[in-house]
């Protein structure tokens, strides 16, 4: 015994420690940190000098793409946790990196087939793997073992607890929930004894909410003065005095009546008069009681305290159909903080829609337009008696109702100068226009404005068949009518195009810069005065649907230059849409009418922003003229078809159209068309084209004729009449060069005494 323990003593102590061991490690582990270093200079930074190095980064980054940064990052992980436990599991750690980086790469393959066009890339590595995976299980199955693959890398490398990370997680999220309800709670509580507190304080004492401001006695309502008149003759300017002899418009006129009567004199024509017009219903009181904005105003108060909010009523603005209250917010309130509870005020005033105007113009409240529970109906007769309307210098001033807070509301025809009206259907569009044009035939005579209207449904314009304002430039006044088809309609407005052009002529001649300085002129010179002109198209969108290109083209022009010689538009749609409003038409009309919309989306076609689906329809609408900055609240006059037609009727018994021919009609219109609106001289022309290219199509005949439209029609007429034809399984046309040589001799052969060139009348008006 005592000679083994000697000899174990003496064995221990002849064994030194093994140092260049050590010395090998340390310097394995300086050169293993080194080469981290210029891993991650390479595949994070792409510093990559040399050959080798290139190659070997090339290399890499082709096998496992852009998984391939996490090299340097795992080795580093292993080399500071062989440090740090003094174990040195190589080949684990090298097969579970290896493990990690061919599903991650997978993963990006899945993601890469995913977003297609993305630049994410998985290298050979993912793209071997998944696929493989893909022919067992579908791309689905690949996904999931991909991920499961990566998930099992992971653990082998940092050896992740997945049930406490699962039971943590479990944890944060019901404890998160549960702090959550605790909190509604305590608010919920918070709340209730806030709404205990106000009701006590109110039922002992009134004292006011701020101990150094007292809270004002009561709103000022800022009702309008209005009082209804005794409709006689002579309330609106130029009607005739009470004594004035005037036609009999109570017994209905024939149906060929108007063609027999003589053309008006507009020495003995008389305006019409009021009496024709129904009466108004409200007795003269606008909006609701003094009681009843009582009540709604301690509502409202009352709301805006439950929410803490500082503020109160300091106006009252009835109207007929909503009621503007101005609330004034206190020092330090935001203006956000008030029209973010809209809904809440909608709710507590039992309201269907509250429209907000923050800041009123021109004042420091803001405010909320609340409909009424009993809403009053705006008469055509209370407007036009009203000195609005009566005592207006315009030369053409128009009426279309009250604003929110009961003031008439006015424009004048000539400062719009074209107008756009549009909104769903059965919201107003068709009342409102049919206002605007009463207000015009109750203050202008024939002479003096005249109307082309456009009506494609055949319904609402036709009322007024046979007035002496119609007016139509493609025909006589003998012939003249209410425009109800697409073709009629384009030829119209092309000759009120040429009639514009001289127009300009004739003023560019007298030296003037408009209808007013040219009709002064005339008046000077014994020269025989211009009228105004307005062109009521009631619904543009069936016209933009038939003739496009055509109709689109005219309303362009008269829009940009129409105003200066006495031509005014208005334009209804009941579609309001970027295929109907076209940016082209929408930047030429500046005054904007906004009935009630479905969507926002609408309401930004036709105002530029949101507001009108908040209106409440029959004739509620928010009008933008071109001054204005933000649209004005206004309900519309209502006029009954039995209105419309005694006036009508009233209008018919003094005469029939009757203006001179400004523009004789082209001959282009008369003489025959070969299809679609193509002349004989379109076709020649394109027959030629063809024969000299040698070729045919739409590309070839836009670049001659100027316009896509044209050149679809002429090349349907040429498949039409057989020139040109199109095999069946074939993409290209083929062209019969001997028809095409008959039909151009023919042309050319033709008589051309009756295509003379239109000539101008020497009468200008």
């Amino acid at each position: 015994m005592a000679i083994t323990y000697y000899a174990r003593k003496k064995s221990k102590k002849k064994t030194p420690k093994n140092t260049s061991v050590r010395w090998l490690a340390s310097a394995l582990y300086i050169f293993g940190f080194a080469a981290v270093a210029w891993l991650f200079a390479m595949l994070w930074f792409g510093i990559a000098q040399g050959e080798i190095s290139q190659n070997f980064l090339r290399t890499v980054n082709q096998f496992f793409g852009q998984s391939a940064p996490l090299i340097p990052v795992l080795l580093t992980y292993w080399l500071v946790r062989s440090l740090i436990k003094k174990t040195s599991a190589f080949v684990f750690f090298l097969f579970g990196s290896l493990l990690t980086l061919t599903a991650f790469s997978s993963v990006l393959t899945m993601l890469k087939l995913i977003f297609s066009g993305s630049q994410i890339t998985g290298g050979y590595a993912g793209q071997e793997l998944f696929y493989w995976f893909e022919d067992f299980v579908g791309p689905f199955g690949a996904s999931l073992f991909s991920l499961a693959l990566l998930l099992v890398g992971l653990h082998m490398l940092f050896a992740i607890p997945w049930r406490v990370v699962v039971e943590k997680t479990t944890e944060f999220l019901r404890d998160d929930f549960q702090n959550w309800m605790d909190a509604r709670a305590e608010l919920k509580e918070k709340v209730q004894e806030g709404k205990a507190q106000v009701k006590r304080q109110a039922s002992i004492t009134q004292e006011p909410l701020s101990a150094d401001r007292p809270q004002p006695s009561g709103p000022k309502i800022y009702r309008p003065q209005t009082e209804i008149q005794v409709p006689v003759a002579g309330l609106v300017k130029n009607l005739p005095r009470s004594g004035a002899q005037m036609p009999n418009a109570s017994k209905p006129q024939d149906e060929n009546k108007p063609a027999e009567l003589k053309p008006f004199d507009p020495a003995t024509f008389v305006l019409p008069s009021l009496d024709l017009l129904a009466d108004p219903v409200n007795n003269g009181v606008v909006g609701p009681t003094d009681e009843e904005i009582a009540e709604a105003t301690k509502r409202l108060e009352e709301t805006l305290k439950n929410f803490e909010i500082g503020a109160h009523v300091t106006g009252v603005s009835p109207g007929p159909v909503v009621t503007r209250y101005e609330i004034k917010p206190d020092p330090g309130v935001k203006i956000a903080s008030i029209v973010s509870i809209s809904n809440d005020i909608a709710l507590a005033m039992k309201a269907k829609s509250i429209r907000v105007e923050a800041p009123i113009p021109g004042k420091d409240a803001i405010g909320f337009e609340i409909p009424n529970d009993r809403p009053l109906m705006v008469t055509m007769k209370e407007i036009l008696q009203d000195p609005v309307y009566t005592h207006s210098k315009a030369r053409i001033p128009i009426a279309l109702g009250r604003f929110a807070d009961g003031r008439p509301a006015g424009a004048t025809l000539e400062k719009w100068p074209h107008i756009l009206i549009a909104g769903a259907t059965n919201s107003g569009k068709s009342i409102c226009l049919h206002t605007i044009i009463m207000s015009v035939l109750y203050h202008a005579k024939p002479n003096e404005v005249k109307f082309l209207m456009i009506d494609p449904k055949r319904l609402e314009l036709t009322l007024y068949e046979g007035i002496p304002h119609l007016y139509d430039p493609k025909t006589s006044c003998d012939d003249v009518n209410v425009v109800t088809d697409a073709q009629g309609a384009v030829k119209s407005l092309q000759m009120l195009v040429k009639v514009m052009e001289k127009r300009l002529k004739i003023m560019e001649l007298a030296k003037v810069k408009n209808i007013e300085g040219y009709n002064a002129w005339a008046e000077k010179k014994g020269e025989e005065k211009m009228f105004y002109i307005v062109v009521v198209i009631d619904e543009m969108a069936d016209l933009m649907l038939q003739t496009r290109a055509a109709i689109e083209d005219s309303v362009q022009r008269l829009a940009q230059m129409a105003r200066a010689v006495g031509i005014h538009l208005i334009l209804c749609t009941q579609r309001p849409s970027v295929n109907v409003i076209t940016g082209v038409i929408k930047a030429n009309l500046p005054s904007r009418i906004a009935l009630q919309v479905a969507s926002k989306t609408d309401s930004r076609v036709i105002l530029d922003g949101a507001g009108a689906e908040l209106l409440l329809g029959r004739g509620d609408m928010l009008y933008q003229g071109t001054s204005d900055q933000k649209p004005h609240r206004i309900q519309g006059a209502y006029v009954s078809e039995a209105e419309i037609t005694s006036v009508a009727d009233f209008l018919r018994s003094q005469g029939a159209p009757d203006y001179p021919v400004q523009i004789l009609a082209d001959h282009s219109m008369q003489r025959p068309q070969d299809g679609l609106g193509t002349s004989p001289e379109e076709l020649l022309q394109a027959l030629k084209l063809v024969t000299e290219r040698r070729r045919v199509s739409q590309d070839l005949l836009k670049a001659h004729f100027g316009s896509s439209a044209r050149a679809t029609n002429i090349l349907s007429v040429l498949e039409m009449k057989g020139f040109i034809t199109k095999p069946e399984g074939s993409n290209r046309w083929e062209i019969h060069y001997d028809l095409i040589e008959e039909q151009i001799q023919a042309l050319e052969n033709r008589d051309t005494d009756k295509y003379k060139e239109p000539e101008y009348e020497t009468v200008y008006k």
